[in-house]
């Protein structure tokens, strides 16, 4: 019996000091562990940051006029081409036929017109002609007036014969005037009509020329061949880019910025690019800042230009600017790493003798791993860091760096 109560007892001794462990271990739990800092005042540099893309300042498609077999493939992707270089060689055979065929519309009008202004020649000379009959028809009757005026009887014969002679002059000039008269009849062919015609059969025969050569697809800018979407054998597209040639000597980054932002944004501006894969900056500034808003990103599109002597900025690389705007002094100023967010809007825990209490605040500026606070929190006022994502409002903590 003295055995089993022993046994008892340390049971029962056992029991309490294992639920003197485990609530000492609860305790602890309770206590959250956290690292913090103070508000302080310092002086940063007002600064807008954007992430944006590069893209070709010269970027243009190549298309075809017309749905034609491509015949060769002169190109590869990536390829430099210089402007006027040959791209892609399309089916010519019909472009070419209707070019003959225009031009042969063109001749034979040509030789109508040549006619048409031969005839109009003759006519103009038969009009000549006959007035020239018609003077010297009044000539002979003149004279035959003059010599029965002068008429003597003894010099009857030799009168009579001169005025015989001067009657028969006049019946052929008669006769002459009546044939050319006759002649003279027909009307001059308008040649306006014809050479209307002309006209509309030059501007057919350019535009068979021009379907010639557009059967010969040249690039219209230097550059290099950033996109090939063609094959030999197919039939082109005339809405479908055959390739894209961009001069990527010149490049250009855009950036979407807010209404806040756009506001301090102003061409001229100096800018700090950072290229997604390379190592170096490249200083520019701003050339273009868009007046009205893009509908699709509800965003304000902000152009910097960048020179590429160099060749190694790619179209669609992706960098971050940043735009110095000027210093604030005295600003109050929290550590990035102490900033929550709650539907969009900033918040920290603020320590007040070991307890966290969620505050509110309002933002400015950020510089690097500081961030400019306008309202909320006072100087001096000690906020959670690490650990922060562990706090709740009002929960008792343990401050580590203390």
């Amino acid at each position: 019996m003295r055995n089993w109560l022993i046994v008892l007892a340390l049971i029962f001794l056992l029991v309490s000091c294992g639920t003197d462990d485990i609530t000492s271990e609860q305790f602890d739990r309770q206590q959250i562990i956290v690292e913090s800092e103070f508000i302080t005042s310092n002086t940063i540099q007002q600064r807008i940051e954007l992430s944006g893309q590069l893209l070709p300042n010269t970027q243009l498609p190549i298309l075809s006029t017309l749905p034609l077999e491509v015949k060769e493939v002169h190109v590869e992707m990536g390829q430099k081409v210089e402007k006027g270089d040959v791209l892609v060689t399309l089916d010519d055979k019909e472009a070419r036929r209707q070019l003959n065929q225009a031009k042969e519309v063109l001749a034979q009008l040509e030789r109508s017109l040549g006619q048409a202004q031969e005839l109009n020649q003759s006519i103009r000379n038969n009009v000549k002609n006959l007035e020239q009959l018609q003077g010297d028809l009044q000539i002979s009757i003149d004279r035959s007036r003059t010599l029965i005026e002068e008429l003597d009887r003894n010099q009857l014969e030799d009168s009579l014969v001169e005025m015989l002679q001067s009657s028969l002059e006049v019946s052929l000039k008669q006769a002459e005037l009546a044939q050319a008269a006759s002649s003279g009849a027909l009307s001059p062919v308008n040649t306006f009509e014809i050479e209307a015609q002309i006209q509309t059969a030059q501007n057919a025969v350019v535009q068979a020329e021009e379907a010639v050569q557009s059967t010969q697809v040249r690039s219209p800018i230097s550059g290099v061949v950033s996109q090939l979407d063609v094959t030999k054998g197919q039939t082109s597209i005339p809405s479908h880019p055959l390739a894209i040639v961009s001069d990527i000597t010149e490049l250009k980054a855009t950036f979407g910025a807010n209404s806040f932002q756009i506001t301090q944004l102003s061409p001229g501006l100096s800018a700090t690019l950072s290229i997604t894969g390379l190592d170096e900056e490249i200083e520019s500034e701003i050339s273009i800042v868009s007046p009205v808003v893009n509908p699709q990103t509800n965003t304000f599109t902000v152009t910097v230009p960048l020179k590429n002597d160099t060749m190694r900025l790619k179209g669609g690389m992706r960098t971050t600017a940043i735009f110095d705007l000027n210093q604030i002094t005295e600003a109050l100023v929290v550590p990035a790493n102490a900033v929550l967010y709650e539907d969009g809007q900033p918040y920290v825990f603020v320590i007040n003798e070991n307890i966290a209490n969620r505050q509110s605040v309002e933002l400015g500026v950020r510089e690097e791993d500081l961030i400019e606070v306008i309202s909320g929190i006072e100087e001096n006022q000690q906020v959670v860091t690490i650990g922060k994502e562990r706090v709740t409002d009002g929960a008792e903590i343990t401050i580590r760096n203390e």
